[in-house]
Protein backbone atom coordinates (compact mmCIF):
# COMPACT_ATOMS: atom_id res chain seq x y z
CA UNK A 1 0.00 0.00 0.00
CA UNK A 2 1.75 3.42 -0.61
CA UNK A 3 0.47 6.19 1.54
CA UNK A 4 0.03 9.90 0.53
CA UNK A 5 1.01 13.02 2.00
CA UNK A 6 -1.08 15.56 2.70
CA UNK A 7 0.82 19.32 3.03
CA UNK A 8 -1.00 22.20 3.90
CA UNK A 9 -0.90 26.02 4.71
CA UNK A 10 -3.09 27.24 7.06
CA UNK A 11 -3.29 30.35 9.31
CA UNK A 12 -6.64 30.65 10.57
CA UNK A 13 -10.12 29.42 10.91
CA UNK A 14 -8.87 26.79 13.14
CA UNK A 15 -12.46 24.89 13.37
CA UNK A 16 -12.52 24.33 9.25
CA UNK A 17 -9.10 22.95 9.81
CA UNK A 18 -10.10 20.40 12.36
CA UNK A 19 -12.45 19.41 9.57
CA UNK A 20 -10.07 19.20 7.08
CA UNK A 21 -7.79 16.85 9.49
CA UNK A 22 -11.17 14.64 9.81
CA UNK A 23 -11.61 13.75 6.26
CA UNK A 24 -8.19 12.84 5.82
CA UNK A 25 -7.82 10.89 8.46
CA UNK A 26 -7.08 7.56 7.12
CA UNK A 27 -4.02 5.22 7.35
CA UNK A 28 -2.91 5.75 4.01
CA UNK A 29 -2.47 9.51 4.66
CA UNK A 30 0.13 11.28 6.39
CA UNK A 31 -0.54 15.08 7.67
CA UNK A 32 1.71 17.68 7.60
CA UNK A 33 0.68 21.10 8.70
CA UNK A 34 2.54 24.74 8.36
CA UNK A 35 0.60 27.33 10.63
CA UNK A 36 1.42 30.38 9.81
CA UNK A 37 3.95 31.77 11.88
CA UNK A 38 1.90 35.32 12.16
CA UNK A 39 -1.13 33.28 13.32
CA UNK A 40 0.14 33.06 17.21
CA UNK A 41 0.12 29.25 18.76
CA UNK A 42 0.14 26.50 17.06
CA UNK A 43 -3.51 24.87 17.13
CA UNK A 44 -3.93 21.36 18.77
CA UNK A 45 -4.80 19.07 16.29
CA UNK A 46 -5.60 15.06 17.14
CA UNK A 47 -5.66 12.14 14.30
CA UNK A 48 -7.14 8.70 14.75
CA UNK A 49 -5.41 6.60 12.24
CA UNK A 50 -3.14 8.99 10.46
CA UNK A 51 -0.08 10.39 10.89
CA UNK A 52 -0.02 14.51 11.89
CA UNK A 53 2.86 16.42 11.85
CA UNK A 54 2.84 20.26 12.84
CA UNK A 55 6.19 22.00 11.29
CA UNK A 56 8.21 23.52 14.49
CA UNK A 57 9.78 25.39 11.64
CA UNK A 58 7.56 27.94 11.14
CA UNK A 59 7.77 31.39 8.85
CA UNK A 60 5.28 34.41 8.07
CA UNK A 61 4.36 34.08 5.28
CA UNK A 62 2.81 37.23 3.09
CA UNK A 63 0.49 37.57 0.34
CA UNK A 64 2.45 37.11 -3.02
CA UNK A 65 5.62 37.10 -0.98
CA UNK A 66 8.60 34.39 -1.37
CA UNK A 67 6.97 33.36 1.99
CA UNK A 68 4.60 31.23 0.51
CA UNK A 69 7.27 29.59 -1.55
CA UNK A 70 10.10 29.27 1.80
CA UNK A 71 6.86 27.50 3.52
CA UNK A 72 5.94 25.35 0.61
CA UNK A 73 9.49 24.16 0.50
CA UNK A 74 9.57 23.17 4.61
CA UNK A 75 5.84 21.14 3.74
CA UNK A 76 7.64 18.84 1.34
CA UNK A 77 11.61 18.63 2.74
CA UNK A 78 9.53 17.20 5.95
CA UNK A 79 6.97 15.04 4.03
CA UNK A 80 9.76 13.65 1.86
CA UNK A 81 12.42 12.94 4.67
CA UNK A 82 9.27 10.70 6.27
CA UNK A 83 8.60 9.13 2.54
CA UNK A 84 8.52 7.91 0.17
CA UNK A 85 4.84 8.66 -0.63
CA UNK A 86 3.13 8.04 -3.75
CA UNK A 87 1.32 11.52 -3.87
CA UNK A 88 2.21 14.21 -2.28
CA UNK A 89 -1.14 17.09 -2.28
CA UNK A 90 -0.62 20.44 -1.23
CA UNK A 91 -3.74 22.31 -0.08
CA UNK A 92 -4.89 24.89 1.81
CA UNK A 93 -6.75 25.24 5.59
CA UNK A 94 -9.41 26.51 3.46
CA UNK A 95 -9.68 23.63 1.17
CA UNK A 96 -12.04 19.77 1.39
CA UNK A 97 -12.00 17.11 -0.32
CA UNK A 98 -15.25 16.33 -2.24
CA UNK A 99 -14.14 12.94 -3.02
CA UNK A 100 -13.74 9.97 -0.94
CA UNK A 101 -10.29 9.07 0.17
CA UNK A 102 -10.60 5.14 -1.37
CA UNK A 103 -11.39 7.54 -4.57
CA UNK A 104 -8.71 9.56 -4.51
CA UNK A 105 -6.20 6.99 -4.08
CA UNK A 106 -7.31 4.51 -6.68
CA UNK A 107 -7.19 7.26 -9.15
CA UNK A 108 -3.71 8.40 -8.24
CA UNK A 109 -2.92 4.44 -8.81
CA UNK A 110 -5.02 4.57 -11.67
CA UNK A 111 -2.76 7.51 -13.36
CA UNK A 112 0.27 6.44 -11.60
CA UNK A 113 2.88 9.32 -12.73
CA UNK A 114 0.77 11.65 -13.74
CA UNK A 115 1.68 15.32 -12.15
CA UNK A 116 -1.37 16.82 -11.31
CA UNK A 117 -0.43 20.52 -12.17
CA UNK A 118 -2.62 23.33 -13.02
CA UNK A 119 -1.19 25.47 -16.26
CA UNK A 120 -3.54 28.91 -16.75
CA UNK A 121 -3.98 30.25 -19.99
CA UNK A 122 -2.70 33.78 -19.22
CA UNK A 123 -0.97 36.11 -21.60
CA UNK A 124 2.63 35.47 -21.45
CA UNK A 125 3.40 38.81 -21.35
CA UNK A 126 1.69 39.10 -18.04
CA UNK A 127 3.24 36.48 -16.72
CA UNK A 128 6.85 37.30 -18.28
CA UNK A 129 6.12 40.57 -15.86
CA UNK A 130 6.21 38.81 -12.80
CA UNK A 131 9.51 37.04 -13.22
CA UNK A 132 11.89 39.50 -15.74
CA UNK A 133 11.58 42.36 -13.20
CA UNK A 134 13.10 42.72 -9.65
CA UNK A 135 10.08 43.99 -7.38
CA UNK A 136 11.17 46.17 -4.06
CA UNK A 137 9.79 45.32 -0.68
CA UNK A 138 8.30 41.58 -2.06
CA UNK A 139 7.21 40.78 1.45
CA UNK A 140 4.75 44.45 1.57
CA UNK A 141 2.78 44.21 -1.66
CA UNK A 142 -0.08 45.12 0.15
CA UNK A 143 1.30 48.18 1.16
CA UNK A 144 -0.18 51.29 1.15
CA UNK A 145 3.04 53.63 2.22
CA UNK A 146 3.36 56.02 -0.90
CA UNK A 147 7.04 55.31 -0.61
CA UNK A 148 7.17 51.76 -1.16
CA UNK A 149 4.70 52.32 -4.04
CA UNK A 150 6.71 55.19 -5.30
CA UNK A 151 10.18 53.62 -4.98
CA UNK A 152 8.58 49.61 -6.66
CA UNK A 153 6.79 52.05 -9.06
CA UNK A 154 9.98 53.75 -10.26
CA UNK A 155 12.43 50.71 -9.66
CA UNK A 156 9.90 48.57 -12.07
CA UNK A 157 10.13 51.17 -15.08
CA UNK A 158 14.22 51.72 -14.73
CA UNK A 159 14.41 48.31 -15.12
CA UNK A 160 11.67 48.60 -18.60
CA UNK A 161 14.27 51.29 -19.95
CA UNK A 162 17.26 48.86 -19.29
CA UNK A 163 15.55 45.61 -20.73
CA UNK A 164 16.27 43.29 -17.36
CA UNK A 165 15.85 39.62 -18.33
CA UNK A 166 16.76 37.27 -15.64
CA UNK A 167 16.53 34.38 -17.10
CA UNK A 168 15.88 32.54 -20.61
CA UNK A 169 13.51 29.92 -19.52
CA UNK A 170 9.74 30.02 -20.51
CA UNK A 171 7.79 30.49 -17.70
CA UNK A 172 4.64 29.51 -16.45
CA UNK A 173 2.03 30.40 -14.27
CA UNK A 174 -1.34 27.86 -12.36
CA UNK A 175 -2.87 27.75 -8.97
CA UNK A 176 0.36 26.67 -6.25
CA UNK A 177 -2.36 23.88 -5.32
CA UNK A 178 -1.50 20.32 -6.92
CA UNK A 179 -0.34 16.53 -6.22
CA UNK A 180 2.83 15.26 -7.16
CA UNK A 181 4.92 12.02 -7.43
CA UNK A 182 7.59 11.14 -5.34
CA UNK A 183 9.81 11.62 -8.32
CA UNK A 184 8.95 15.32 -9.19
CA UNK A 185 9.45 16.04 -5.38
CA UNK A 186 12.97 14.76 -5.44
CA UNK A 187 13.57 17.26 -8.23
CA UNK A 188 11.62 20.08 -6.56
CA UNK A 189 13.85 19.53 -3.85
CA UNK A 190 16.88 19.23 -5.98
CA UNK A 191 16.07 23.07 -7.26
CA UNK A 192 15.65 25.03 -4.14
CA UNK A 193 18.92 27.00 -4.69
CA UNK A 194 17.77 27.59 -8.13
CA UNK A 195 14.25 28.89 -7.38
CA UNK A 196 14.91 30.99 -4.49
CA UNK A 197 17.68 32.61 -7.20
CA UNK A 198 14.94 32.95 -9.73
CA UNK A 199 11.63 33.45 -8.00
CA UNK A 200 12.60 36.11 -4.53
CA UNK A 201 11.64 39.26 -5.85
CA UNK A 202 8.83 38.14 -8.03
CA UNK A 203 5.07 38.32 -8.16
CA UNK A 204 3.25 35.57 -6.49
CA UNK A 205 5.98 32.92 -7.13
CA UNK A 206 4.00 30.55 -5.87
CA UNK A 207 1.59 30.77 -8.92
CA UNK A 208 4.80 30.22 -10.79
CA UNK A 209 7.57 28.28 -9.91
CA UNK A 210 6.43 24.70 -9.85
CA UNK A 211 4.28 25.01 -13.39
CA UNK A 212 7.64 26.84 -14.46
CA UNK A 213 10.32 23.62 -13.27
CA UNK A 214 7.85 21.37 -15.07
CA UNK A 215 7.68 22.46 -18.10
CA UNK A 216 11.44 23.01 -18.59
CA UNK A 217 11.82 19.80 -17.13
CA UNK A 218 11.27 16.07 -18.60
CA UNK A 219 8.31 15.96 -16.11
CA UNK A 220 6.34 17.97 -18.76
CA UNK A 221 5.59 14.80 -20.72
CA UNK A 222 3.47 13.65 -17.17
CA UNK A 223 1.10 16.20 -16.86
CA UNK A 224 -2.80 15.29 -16.82
CA UNK A 225 -3.43 18.38 -19.41
CA UNK A 226 -2.30 21.66 -20.65
CA UNK A 227 -4.54 23.38 -21.09
CA UNK A 228 -6.82 23.41 -18.37
CA UNK A 229 -5.88 24.72 -14.96
CA UNK A 230 -8.43 22.94 -12.97
CA UNK A 231 -8.77 20.02 -14.40
CA UNK A 232 -4.83 19.92 -14.63
CA UNK A 233 -5.07 19.61 -10.73
CA UNK A 234 -7.89 17.97 -9.77
CA UNK A 235 -9.12 21.52 -7.85
CA UNK A 236 -12.60 23.04 -7.80
CA UNK A 237 -12.03 26.86 -7.48
CA UNK A 238 -14.04 29.71 -8.59
CA UNK A 239 -12.18 32.49 -10.08
CA UNK A 240 -14.34 35.79 -10.68
CA UNK A 241 -12.86 38.90 -12.15
CA UNK A 242 -9.47 37.97 -10.63
CA UNK A 243 -11.30 37.66 -7.08
CA UNK A 244 -11.41 34.00 -5.25
CA UNK A 245 -15.32 33.19 -4.51
CA UNK A 246 -16.51 31.16 -2.04
CA UNK A 247 -18.28 28.01 -2.49
CA UNK A 248 -21.92 28.10 -1.83
CA UNK A 249 -25.01 25.45 -1.90
CA UNK A 250 -25.85 26.61 -5.33
CA UNK A 251 -22.33 24.72 -6.40
CA UNK A 252 -23.49 21.69 -5.29
CA UNK A 253 -24.83 20.22 -7.93
CA UNK A 254 -21.48 21.11 -9.92
CA UNK A 255 -19.27 19.47 -7.08
CA UNK A 256 -21.40 16.53 -7.15
CA UNK A 257 -21.31 16.13 -10.97
CA UNK A 258 -17.08 16.94 -10.97
CA UNK A 259 -14.68 14.03 -11.08
CA UNK A 260 -12.66 16.83 -9.52
CA UNK A 261 -10.45 15.71 -5.86
CA UNK A 262 -10.91 19.04 -3.53
CA UNK A 263 -12.44 22.18 -3.67
CA UNK A 264 -11.81 25.64 -1.71
CA UNK A 265 -12.78 27.70 -0.40
CA UNK A 266 -14.89 27.28 2.70
CA UNK A 267 -16.08 28.73 6.26
CA UNK A 268 -16.29 26.51 9.26
CA UNK A 269 -19.37 29.45 9.89
CA UNK A 270 -21.52 28.41 6.82
CA UNK A 271 -22.39 25.01 8.75
CA UNK A 272 -25.32 23.92 6.47
CA UNK A 273 -23.07 23.99 3.55
CA UNK A 274 -20.23 21.74 4.64
CA UNK A 275 -22.58 19.29 6.21
CA UNK A 276 -23.60 18.96 2.53
CA UNK A 277 -20.54 19.04 1.38
CA UNK A 278 -18.80 16.34 3.95
CA UNK A 279 -20.91 13.58 2.62
CA UNK A 280 -19.34 14.01 -0.89
CA UNK A 281 -16.15 12.68 0.89
CA UNK A 282 -17.57 10.04 3.31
Amino acid sequence: MEKHAYLILAHNDIPLLEILVACLDDSRNDIYIHWDAKSGQVPQLLTRCSRLFMLEERVKVNWAGYSMVEAEFLLFKKAYANGPYAYYHLLSGADLPIKTQDYIHAECERQSGTEFVGFAPAPQGLIDFRVQHWFLFPEDFRTKNILKRGLRFLYLKLQDLMHTKRTDLTVKKGAQWCSLTQDFVAYLLEQEGFVKQLFAHTFCPDELFIQTLIFNSPFIKSIKVADSEYDGNMRFIKWVNGELIPICEDDLPELKASDRWFARKFSSSDKSLLSLVLQLSR
